[in-house]
This record gives C-alpha cells, sequence and structure tokens, in this order.
C-alpha cells in the first residue's frame, strides 16, 4: 500500500472528546465522564432529529512536511437518529444522538469543491480506500463499535448560546466535552449549531505518520455539526 494511500485510510473521528486534566467549565476542553448524563422531565416537548436537514461533517487535515503528498479529507455523518427534549427550564434540556459509523460517508464530491483549496478532486478508488480502512481495525473498529453516541451531561443558558456538556461515546472510549451551541426555535422547528475541534488520540486512536513524521495525519479534526429537529406533537 502507498503512502497517501495509508494516509488517507487513518481519516476521522466523528465527533468530540478530550483529555482528563481539563475543567468542565471551559468550553472546547473535555475530561474524562464524571456524573450521570442528564434526564429531562416526562413534561419536557420532544423533537425527533431530521437525517434529511441535519448535517454532522468531520475536516481531516495532512500534516508534515510531505504533506502534499497526501489528502485533506472531508468525512460526512449520515443517519444521523436522534431526539432533543426541551423542557420549560432550559438546564432539564437533553440530546440525544446515535451515529452509525457505517453511514460515515468520505469525501463527497460537493462537500470537497465548497472546502475550495486543498480539497481538490479525489479518484473512486482512494475514496473507497479510505472509506475501508477507516472503518477498519486501525481506525473505528467498525465490527465492534458499530455506534457513536452523544448525549447530554449540563446545559449552561447564555445570552447568545448554550454552553453544552455531552457525553461522547466512541470506539469504546467515553469522554466528556463542553461546546457553545447556538439553538433557535420556529414553532414546531428547532435548530441547534455547533463548531469544534477534538483529538483523535482522545479516543485511542493515532493519527498515522510515516517517513519519520514527514507524512502523517493531524491528530485534531474540525468538527461541524447542523442540527434539524421536528416537535412530535406538531
Amino acid at each position: 500500500m502507498s503512502a497517501r494511500a495509508r494516509l488517507g485510510g487513518l481519516c476521522l473521528i466523528a465527533s468530540l472528546a478530550a483529555c482528563t486534566t481539563a475543567t468542565p467549565d471551559a468550553p472546547g476542553q473535555a475530561q474524562a465522564p464524571v456524573g450521570p448524563v442528564l434526564s429531562a422531565p416526562e413534561a419536557a416537548r420532544s423533537y425527533a432529529v431530521d437525517p434529511q436537514a441535519s448535517r454532522i461533517r468531520f475536516i481531516v487535515r495532512r500534516g508534515g512536511s510531505l504533506a502534499r503528498l497526501g489528502h485533506n479529507h472531508v468525512i460526512m455523518a449520515r443517519q444521523i437518529k436522534g431526539v432533543i427534549r426541551s423542557a420549560d427550564s432550559p438546564q432539564r434540556s437533553t440530546v440525544e444522538l446515535s451515529l452509525p459509523v457505517s453511514g460515515f460517508e468520505v469525501d463527497p464530491p460537493d462537500e470537497r469543491a465548497a472546502l475550495g483549496e486543498g480539497f481538490g478532486p479525489v479518484s473512486e478508488a482512494a475514496v473507497a480506500g479510505t472509506r475501508k480502512n477507516m472503518l477498519g481495525d486501525k481506525v473505528l473498529e467498525a465490527a465492534r463499535f458499530p455506534v457513536v453516541t452523544i448525549e447530554t451531561v449540563r446545559v449552561v443558558p447564555k445570552a447568545s448560546d448554550w454552553d453544552i456538556t455531552v457525553r461522547i461515546t466512541l470506539h469504546g472510549v467515553a469522554r466528556d466535552l463542553t461546546v457553545p451551541v447556538q439553538v433557535t426555535r420556529d414553532g414546531a422547528m428547532l435548530r441547534a449549531r455547533a463548531e469544534f475541534s477534538v483529538r483523535q488520540r482522545d479516543f485511542g486512536i493515532t493519527p498515522l505518520s510515516v517517513l519519520g513524521g514527514a507524512l502523517q495525519v493531524e491528530d485534531e479534526v474540525a468538527v461541524s455539526m447542523s442540527l434539524v429537529a421536528l416537535a412530535d406533537d406538531a
């Protein structure tokens, strides 16, 4: 297998995470799980996540002095399942998401084109090889860990957004991460948007490095999340 193909195969990390030394109140940092996940009251209004209108995007970049020999990658989470429960007290509101890793799509042409420089076209063979390796034993181990789950630990409402601490279980590892989330409602529709970064090593995945580190996959992964959910009682 060529160095370029191996580099492409180690892309991804579908969602959120981090180290055990961060404080839980600092958005963008993470820690090992502390305490239970949050439960919404029975009276909370339920919104079902619309997988057709929702999107979660991961950007994995090449690194090292020979980075030009590798590819940047875009991973889209498809088949998103979940429910958002909105309570009268925002601090009791929750989100539960399930992301089947088999639904992760590698390098869709339209997404690459939208990102512009650094995301030129890649061959179908390269995409297929990247996806195979991504789901394999060296990265997500999809056969052992087929689903990524995201659950609410704490909600802190603020003026322009909410700081939401979520528990992500990925690749058999759970981490709590606090991120700023923009939440808007329009009748029976609820929207939630967030952008943040995570690190592959926090989920037990070692980014590929070859040629003494001259060609490697960067540990940090940029995540963009946009959820659209519709009220069950609409």
